[in-house]
């Protein structure tokens, strides 16, 4: 990590967290890889978080290698900026080839991947390439949508419906998988009856308030088994704190809380995690999605380390 006395946190190429690029991981024995994904075309709404990871790389260059709060120190580890994964603008099917190629590559490298997308779809190929090393996953989510949805305009694919897909496909396992923060409207009662099925345990954001966060941390806990991808969107974020975003939800989680509940990832066996739907043309102008973004990214970085070093056989 460069030094910040020596060399000004605005100065210089931004990478994540001022760390090396490195394209070709054999030439390092790296421990984790920070990759972009910036692919919007699944988007329902509001396009724009092709440029999340480009943001979160600036906002990165705030952070600072120890965690209080956990007692994780990152210059123990190697980690480096593996650049962004070559999408194909306007074809989801071979961006989609093209990541699930990039992150089997990481993997075959023993390499734990950090992603910045990009529009949610971009998790469905990420969890192929995982599913494809170990087998089905725990998935933890937190989330103002489910992303149960079967198709949108008659497609397959798109931003809501990667979660249906990753319990059809036999990606994740449902029963050992939780989603948090969950609100607003829906197209109808059909909807909850669809989400219910689905298995998968879940806590809107009311619900996980009001239980605590303490609680939640301890429900995960209880629910995963396994090895655990973690799926962050930004959205499980109030607009208040989190404007930056493509489909909008009031009534999230305040920044405090996004941070904590991150957090309780230490207590899994967390294998990797992307971060979502960053979208910097609806950012305020001091970029506080994108350094929130940057800051949920560390302590999700922190928890995916720590657990690397004390759960080595992972294979499925």
């Amino acid at each position: 990590m460069i030094d910040p006395q020596s060399v000004p946190r605005f100065a210089g190429v931004a990478t994540f967290m001022r760390r090396p690029h490195v394209y070709d991981l054999g030439e390092t024995e790296a421990d984790a890889a920070f990759l972009g994904v910036p692919f919007d075309d699944a988007t329902s709404y509001r396009p724009g978080a092709r440029f999340g990871p480009r943001s979160i790389r600036e906002a990165s260059t705030l952070l600072k290698p120890y965690n209080p709060e956990t007692d994780t120190d990152l210059n123990e580890f190697t980690i480096v900026d593996h650049d962004d994964v070559p999408v194909v603008p306007g074809y989801i099917k071979d961006t989609f080839e093209a990541i699930e190629e990039r992150i089997g590559t990481v993997l075959d490298h023993g390499v734990v991947p950090v992603l910045a997308g990009g529009d949610h779809s971009t998790t469905l190929p990420v969890l192929r390439a995982i599913a494809e090393k170990y087998g089905p996953v725990s998935l933890v989510q937190f989330d103002a949508h489910s992303d149960l949805w079967t198709e949108y305009f008659g497609r397959d694919h798109n931003h809501g419906t990667t979660i249906h897909y990753a319990i059809e496909e036999g990606l994740i396992d449902p029963e050992t998988s939780i989603r948090i923060g969950e609100r607003g409207g829906l197209y109808g009662p059909d909807d909850v009856e669809r989400f219910e099925a689905a298995g998968i345990e879940s806590y809107t954001a009311t619900e996980a308030t009001t239980l605590g966060l303490d609680a939640m941390g301890d429900r995960i806990g209880e629910i995963v088994d396994g090895p655990v991808f973690a799926t962050i969107d930004i959205d499980s974020v109030d607009p208040a704190y989190a404007p930056g975003t493509g489909t909008p939800m009031p009534g999230g989680f305040t920044s405090r809380e996004i941070l904590t509940l991150t957090r309780q990832l230490h207590a899994v066996d967390l294998i990797g995690f992307d971060l979502v739907e960053v979208a910097p043309p609806y950012d305020d102008q001091s970029g506080s999605t994108a350094i929130l973004a940057a800051n949920v990214m560390f302590e999700a970085l922190c928890a995916a380390l720590e657990s690397s070093t004390t759960n080595t056989n992972h294979d499925g």
